[in-house]
């Protein structure tokens, strides 16, 4: 690896180690800087581009979020990661059949290296299908994550409270209930 090349992995991994952190307001603009370094180097790369929507998102800005994931789909069309940082972005601008259509671009775009993306796309999903109110397509979504990803404690927690409602929903009051003697 040239130095070029490093310094630019090292930014991108400053900027990552930033984002991940305590989420202080400053460390999310110098990641924003950092990101926005990395770009200067390599304007066409599509990663960099999904870690400044990362960013952006992180800092409450969804327009300059959306502008940057769609840079980064220009570049990479295929890539699942770009398809499901923009379903959150959609989702989060509550554009939902928009986020929805992400989502199943994502899920077509996996490749055998996104097997760590499979569970988030799967919560994403059904979040949006539940912010959506179709609860009962979440609960078909995490029931399919599930099938697909039966050690995700994620999947299994954001369900409970569908899977609660519905057993609720299923249940009949009769009247008149239990005569006192």
């Amino acid at each position: 690896m040239n130095s070029q090349e490093s310094d630019f992995e090292d930014v991108l991994e400053m900027a990552r180690a930033l984002l991940g952190g305590t989420e202080e307001p400053r460390d999310l603009w110098e990641a924003n800087d950092l990101a926005s370094r990395a770009l200067r180097m390599r304007p066409a790369d599509p990663e960099a581009w999904i870690l400044k929507c990362q960013i952006m998102s992180a800092v409450g800005d969804d327009t300059a979020s959306l502008a940057a994931i769609e840079m980064a789909l220009r570049r990479a069309p295929k890539n699942a990661e770009a398809h499901y940082w923009r379903a959150t972005v959609l989702s989060d601008l509550e554009r939902f059949a928009d986020a929805l259509r992400s989502i199943d671009r994502a899920f077509r775009a996996l490749t055998a290296d996104d097997d760590w993306l499979v569970e988030d796309l799967y919560c994403e999903k059904a979040a949006i299908l539940e912010a959506s109110g179709r609860s009962k397509d979440a609960a078909r979504a995490y029931r399919a994550g599930l099938a697909r990803c039966p050690e995700s404690d994620a999947l299994k927690i954001a369900a409970a409270p569908i899977r609660r409602h519905n057993v609720r929903a299923m249940l009949t009051v009769l009247p008149g209930g239990l005569a006192s003697p």
